[in-house]
């Protein structure tokens, strides 16, 4: 009788190793060109296999951006809660670009940015080797990407609830779900929106806020929001350095002008007062002692309780 243990013994320290790409369970992933913005996107999906048939109305489908670099962690995340039956089994779509941070860097201007840059913005960014030569503001045919040529295929191929759609963006991906909730509000039901670029070109982006208040005071949308900032993206912390050239006073007037965490504190506290048949949920949370990178693993946490509690 063959041993099953002897054949995974590994090779002699002699030997070299054999090495392989690393793979995920109950993953995929492939490259799709857009019709609506003429760019190329790798598309990865988690797929809540381990969790036997579909309910009748299918899974949810959370709908992330900057998914070369937050992909894993979201989904890391997603399977040991909902194993842990603290959270529903959802599909996770990932939307990147299969490159280097540099590539992803310019072309997350053009995507999740609705407005183009104030001049003086503009001249930082073209100061900065990862931005130099970008384009801005094309995020309506990205959001046009992303419902009428991505949710097709990805609702035509696995086993989804199309009325449990979540969309999750940080930083400019919070500034796009803006974007997104002002303008289209029925796309998603739920809206998990980190760090929130508000300060984007002068505030622009609320100049569309107006647009949402019809449609909740109708009755014909009520989107569930979530705000997730860190304490430390408006307060310079101890541990960071600053830019050289720039003493810590100027980094945090520039940190205070930015605004992050009061921008999206005032928000959320006008979406909660829309009048409406049924009030919006509205939440807002600020973690402590996190900056805008080191929050995201506690925001993917909270966003996920947020967007599918049992």
């Amino acid at each position: 009788m063959t041993d099953p243990i002897a054949e995974i013994v590994p090779s002699p320290a002699s030997a070299a190793p054999v090495r392989l790409p690393v793979e995920r369970a109950n993953c995929e992933q492939w490259d799709m060109t857009s019709a609506s913005t003429g760019r190329t996107y790798r598309i990865y999906v988690a797929k809540p296999d381990w969790a036997g048939d579909p309910p009748p109305e299918g899974f949810p489908v959370i709908y992330l951006n900057d998914a070369d670099f937050i992909f894993h962690t979201f989904a890391d995340t997603l399977l040991m809660q909902a194993v842990g039956l603290e959270l529903k089994p959802a599909y996770l779509v990932g939307i990147g670009y299969g490159k280097d941070w540099a590539y992803a860097s310019r072309a997350r201007c053009a995507d999740l940015l609705p407005t183009q840059p104030d001049a003086a913005t503009l001249a930082g960014l073209e100061a900065s080797p990862i931005t130099q030569g970008a384009i801005y503001g094309d995020a309506e045919n990205f959001h046009r990407f992303m419902i009428e040529e991505l949710r097709p295929l990805i609702d035509a191929t696995y086993a989804t609830d199309s009325r449990n759609n979540i969309l999750w963006g940080d930083s400019f991906g919070g500034l796009f779900a803006l974007h997104v909730l002002f303008n289209h509000p029925d796309a998603y039901q739920t809206y998990l929106v980190g760090s929130p670029s508000i300060n984007w070109s002068g505030g622009a982006i609320l100049d569309d806020e107006i647009k949402l208040t019809a449609p909740v005071a109708a009755g014909e949308v009520a989107p569930r929001v979530l705000f997730t900032l860190g304490e430390l993206e408006e307060k310079l912390a101890e541990h960071v350095p600053v830019h050289p050239g720039v003493t810590r006073e100027q980094m945090q007037e520039m940190l205070t002008s930015f605004g992050m965490v009061t921008n999206a504190l005032a928000l959320a506290d006008r979406l909660r007062a829309l009048e409406a048949p049924a009030p919006c949920e509205v939440e807002a949370i600020v973690f402590e002692n996190e900056t805008h990178l080191s929050v995201f693993p506690a925001a993917i946490s909270r966003g996920l309780r947020f967007a599918l509690r049992l």
